[in-house]
């Protein structure tokens, strides 16, 4: 499907775009944003290799992926608050994955959606408050050129529109499932622009590092 080719392109010029950096400025220059890039370059890759040889028994790997996007990014949007905020995050997060270990079956074989909704609030939240810290500090620097500006925005589109099509998932399966497949090509739409604004938050990093150079 030319979508989900498009999609992998993107997310392979992200990854290759983050690692060129890396060799550069280190991974701390980008805050560890290629780690993220290639475990999910990874994972996508293997699981679109399962599904052309009609072998669909990694879903349970999703699993562990949203735990791994949880304690990520809580690390970092914990480089960009400040003291009192990281600790209520650390606090946030602790009782997420204590959640997850009493209540959700991750270790299950298929993907709990539970663990998928779990991480996209727990985007929005960090992002919302990224955006409102940001804009009540006074920084020199646009906050379009803040390339934490096109990250947040990024998860919180995708968040977003995963809860949108989440929630409603298991209904459309046996009722509309035509719809609920438009609603999968449209999640690689907002896959897509998202990993778009990965792209010019990495132009930013770069821009960044030059100008300090």
């Amino acid at each position: 499907m030319l979508i989900q080719i498009i999609y992998i392109s993107i997310l392979f010029i992200d990854t290759v775009k983050s690692m060129v950096l890396a060799g550069k400025k280190g991974l701390s220059g980008q805050n560890y944003l290629a780690v993220y890039l290639f475990v999910s370059l990874c994972l996508e890759l293997y699981g679109h290799y399962k599904i052309y040889i009609q072998e669909f028994d990694f879903a349970y790997l999703f699993n562990y992926y949203s735990i791994f996007l949880l304690v990520f990014f809580n690390r970092y949007y914990a480089k960009l608050f400040p003291r009192q905020l990281k600790a209520i995050f650390q606090y946030i997060l602790i009782t997420i994955l204590a959640y997850i270990a009493l209540f959700v079956k991750f270790y299950s074989g298929n993907y709990d959606n539970t663990l998928g909704i779990l991480v996209c609030f727990y985007f929005i939240i960090n992002a919302l408050v990224w955006f409102y810290t940001r804009l009540k500090n006074f920084d020199e620097i646009k906050i379009f050129d803040d390339p934490h500006f096109w990250v947040s925005c990024g998860l919180l589109f995708w968040s977003i529109f995963f809860i949108f099509r989440s929630i409603p998932m298991f209904f459309l399966q046996d009722n509309d499932p035509e719809f609920l497949q438009i609603l999968k090509t449209m999640q690689y739409c907002v896959n897509i622009i998202m990993y778009g604004m990965f792209y010019i938050a990495l132009r930013k990093f770069e821009i960044a590092e030059n100008n300090t150079a």
